[in-house]
């Protein structure tokens, strides 16, 4: 048994690795060529109304998050022109409003630089969409909308905005989460 303490006292010491001052972070995909940083899906504050409650079994957590990804994923497809992304935020008269926006920009030569909306707040609530019934749950979001774009061969021009508007949103069993299908802005 001497001989075994020995033998371990005597060995080199154990080299420690040093820590990693900077951590990994990893993106989130989010649609197919999509990927945001895990901060970008941090949940803004949000309430729900006691008077016209969420659905029985609709999560708001979920409806938030859901939210957050189809504003991620429509920014993206502004920015890039691809009205095929809008498949993954989109539905019903959203969708068309948004192809037919990357349509007019493409065919202005109007470039969406950078779309960036923070988010203050969301109220969720049930709510018939005027334009289809089977939408019921509604959200009404607040925040400050940043956009940088450029004009054919003029110099990029920003611009930032106060935003409050009324989405209402769908189910989609083929995306696996609730999708925006029509939208209000409120004053």
């Amino acid at each position: 048994m001497v001989v075994v303490w020995m033998v371990a006292c005597a060995s080199a010491p154990a080299r420690i690795p040093s820590a990693s001052a900077t951590p990994v972070v990893r993106p989130t995909t989010i649609a197919p060529g999509v990927s945001v940083a895990p901060s970008e899906l941090v949940l803004p504050p949000y309430t729900v109304s006691t008077s016209n409650p969420l659905p029985p079994g609709v999560s708001a957590a979920t409806v938030v998050k859901d939210v957050v990804i189809d504003d991620l994923i429509e920014n993206a497809a502004l920015e890039r022109n691809d009205p095929a992304l809008l498949a993954y935020s989109d539905v019903g008269g959203v969708l068309a409003v948004d192809q037919r926006q990357i349509s007019a920009n493409k065919s202005t030569g109007l470039r969406l630089l950078s779309i960036d909306d923070a988010v203050s707040n969301m109220a969720l609530g049930r709510q018939a969409d005027p334009n289809n019934a089977a939408a019921q749950i509604a959200v009404v979001v607040r925040g400050v909308e940043t956009t940088k774009q450029r004009s054919n061969a003029n110099k990029p021009r920003t611009s930032v905005e106060n935003f409050k508007v009324q989405i209402w949103l769908l189910w989609s069993t083929t995306a696996d989460r609730y999708l925006q299908c029509d939208v209000s802005t409120l004053s």
